[in-house]
């Protein structure tokens, strides 16, 4: 990969809920899955990337993707498994050390408590998040404006928008 990351890179799963930034002495990541928390030593872009790149992409040529899609710059979603519906969205830039990146799929619902959003995962946990309800609430339309796009040849064949005739 060029930037010395070896195959112990955690890779992101179906069952991956959260990846936090984990600033320690040595971790660099919390990851929280549905049925264990783990930590790791790559930031939580490292770890994007390296799935990614895994599935046939690199980190930044995802985000160039859907930043076409969006017509946006900030606070990307990233597609990091399409074909099996990893889509991870980060709550904040991710320059923020709050920044937390949240699987869309993984999230039941999300609600603001004390100028801090509530996420709901579907395993009955949850999670504080330093942002707001409707900062949130951007985010994860943003991210299923991407899913929708990415999916529609499956519903709608090879062409760009359903009601092209050529």
């Amino acid at each position: 990969m060029g930037d010395g990351i070896s195959s112990s890179v955690y890779i992101i799963t179906q069952q991956t809920k959260a990846i936090l930034k984990h600033d320690s002495s040595y971790y660099r990541s919390r990851i929280l899955e549905t049925q264990r928390e783990s930590h790791s030593i790559h930031r939580p872009e490292q770890i994007i990337d390296h799935t990614c790149l895994l599935y046939g992409s690199t980190l930044e040529g995802r985000r160039a993707a859907v930043k076409d899609i969006l017509k946006i710059n900030s606070k990307v979603p990233v597609p990091v498994i399409p074909g099996k519906g990893v889509f991870m969205l980060p709550t904040s830039s991710t320059k923020n050390q709050d920044c937390a990146w949240l699987s869309f799929y993984q999230i039941k619902g999300y609600e603001q408590r004390d100028g801090q959003t509530y996420i709901v995962f579907n395993d009955g946990t949850g999670l504080y998040v330093n942002t707001s309800e409707k900062s949130f609430d951007l985010q994860f339309k943003r991210t299923s404006q991407v899913i929708a796009q990415l999916n529609r040849s499956i519903f709608f064949g090879k062409r760009s928008l359903p009601w092209n005739l050529y």
